[in-house]
């Protein structure tokens, strides 16, 4: 019974290990898509090989097959995100290292170009125009070994043989490959150019390798710390290698951010400049602070005991703050329509006008008597009504004069004429 529930247990587990192998394969098939690579040679490529796309792990060579006219054709998979390839994308056949294993270098071209479309029943497909591949060390020390040297001799033997007399046809193949030689060309100009810096390079590199031999101590520290680095990495390679790829996602999702930073520089650079020019006004205000701050303490001391009054007088001030808001609100649209009526009474001369129908009013109604020339005010009384009407002569019980001196005898009465004169300037005035 016992070695029967071990079987079972068994069994259990292992279909339980295959449900989660089967799970991470499709899981694996569906966030990864196909392509194929066309080479003259596969140069050591294997299915299981890593591909990388600007030098981060994309996907693996699942496959190597020969095609009818005997090229290479290379199958692999990549990561969704990193496709579709486009028709101007290039691969390359790179080394790991001097003497490690190759690996499959893509880069999936330029947006702008159109995508790559399988045909014939192929997933799309890198031409082999735009693969390249490398001369491994292997290949150059195979030239100088006893098999291949005979037959590099009998390869120049037979070649010069076979172009004698074809003189035309040597030109035409170096006018194809002029662009190559222009290349060449190029790249012999630019070592030319920086033959200084490359001097300089090897005396740096002579001067450290002597610095390296004079402590062998350091130098073998150093090594072990390397070694001890290299082993921590190989150590956590399955996270460092799911850094690496998530590194695009991170730095396709930061360059906004990037782009607003950059224009932030931009921007900043000029107040940053103001700011630098009034560094020595601000340094000056904050030395000036302490003593102006020493000098306003007893200010606002003194400030503080005004304000405890003035609390008071605030809050009971509050009743006539209301009842002023509350007439300045109904008084708004009278005061609207004096703040019009005043302006234009002022441009038309009102009160100009208004000073002179008074003054030509009491000019004509004046008295003149040896006192005074004045306006009089005279009271209409029930008592005393005989006072309120005009006369020529004095009426007992009214007077015109001030203290006690004897009353006015006129000379004689004003004629009407007179009275018309006196008139005269207050009529001229309304008629006009």
């Amino acid at each position: 019974m016992r070695r029967l529930a071990a079987l079972l247990g068994l069994v259990a587990i292992t279909a339980v290990a295959v449900a989660i192998a089967t799970g991470a394969a499709d899981s694996n098939a569906a966030s990864s898509g196909r392509f194929d690579v066309i080479f003259d040679n596969a140069r050591g490529l294997v299915a299981g090989q890593l591909v990388k796309i600007a030098g981060a792990p994309a996907g693996t060579i699942d496959n190597v097959v020969v095609t009818p006219a005997f090229k290479a054709r290379i199958e692999a998979s990549v990561q969704r995100r990193f496709l579709p390839f486009h028709q101007d994308a290039t691969c390359t056949i790179r080394p790991e290292a001097l003497v490690a294993e190759n690996y499959l270098e893509c880069d999936p071209g330029s947006a702008a170009s159109p995508a790559l479309r399988g045909q014939a029943g192929f997933p799309p497909t890198v031409p082999v125009t735009h693969t390249t591949e490398p001369v491994s060390l292997l290949d150059l020390f195979n030239i100088f070994s006893l098999p291949t040297r005979q037959r590099l001799t009998t390869m120049v033997n037979e070649l010069g043989i076979a172009t004698a007399g074809r003189g035309q046809d040597i030109n035409q193949i170096l006018l194809r490959a002029n662009p190559t030689l222009a290349l060449a060309r190029q790249a012999i100009a630019i070592l030319t150019r920086q033959r200084a810096q490359l001097a300089t390079i090897i005396d740096a590199t002579s001067s450290f390798t002597a610095q390296a031999a004079a402590h062998p101590r350091q130098v073998q520290r150093f090594l072990d710390s390397t070694a001890g680095l290299t082993s921590v990495l190989a150590d956590h390679r399955g996270a460092l290698a799911q850094s690496e790829a998530r590194l695009p996602g991170m730095l396709a999702a930061t360059q906004p951010a990037l782009q607003q930073l950059d224009a932030i520089a931009l921007n900043g650079t000029p107040l940053l400049r103001n700011l630098q020019a009034a560094v020595p006004e601000l340094q000056q205000a904050s030395s000036d602070l302490v003593p102006f701050a020493r000098a306003a303490r007893p200010a606002l001391a003194k400030l503080a005991v005004a304000l405890r009054h003035a609390v008071p007088a605030i809050h009971q001030s509050v009743p006539l703050l209301d009842t002023i808001e509350a007439y300045a609100t109904r008084s708004l649209k009278n005061t609207v329509l004096s703040g019009t009526l005043y302006p234009n009474l002022q441009q038309h001369g009102f009160s100009e006008s208004f000073l002179s129908v008074m003054y030509y009013i009491g000019a004509s109604l004046a008295r003149f008597d040896a006192t005074s020339h004045m306006l009089p005010l005279l009271l209409v009384a029930p008592n005393n009504g005989a006072c309120g009407n005009y006369a020529t002569t004095p009426v007992a019980g009214c007077s015109a004069h001030y203290g006690s001196q004897p009353a006015y005898q006129p000379e004689r009465a004003p004629a009407v004429s007179d009275r018309t004169q006196t008139l005269q300037p207050l009529l001229d005035y309304l008629v006009k």
